[in-house]
């Protein structure tokens, strides 16, 4: 993988839980004026006809309807990012593997760096 892409892959228990018509959303929200890049991010579901329509989100390469925010992007340069799902009490749970401080920690500089892999 080449330092600048990304990828991002669901499991098998995350599509079966995302409903026909519905995407998964890797969204950033800003947190702050005097730093552009200071944010947080989420991960949600959305009917995928609202997310096509939405500016700043941009559908990623692959078959699982994954949507992502143009400016999370720098923030995942070089790294895999795992989607997962569950039912909790009959509700749907979508996570991700990245850090629960991910946003704090791209702001501060302070993202471990990705993992070189051989491929």
């Amino acid at each position: 993988m080449q330092w600048y892409e990304f990828k991002v892959r669901m499991t098998p228990a995350a599509r079966e839980l995302l409903r026909p018509g519905e995407a998964l959303v890797l969204d950033w929200h800003r947190l702050a004026l005097c730093c552009a890049g200071a944010g947080e991010s989420s991960l949600y579901v959305m009917k995928e006809d609202g997310a096509r329509k939405r500016k700043g989100l941009v559908r990623l390469k692959g078959e699982d309807p994954v949507y992502a925010a143009r400016v999370i992007f720098p923030h995942l340069a070089g790294r895999e990012v795992n989607l997962d799902a569950r039912k909790i009490l009959g509700l749907r749970r979508f996570t991700s593997d990245l850090p629960g401080d991910f946003g704090l920690r791209a702001v501060m500089g302070r993202l471990s760096q990705p993992e070189k892999s051989a491929r």
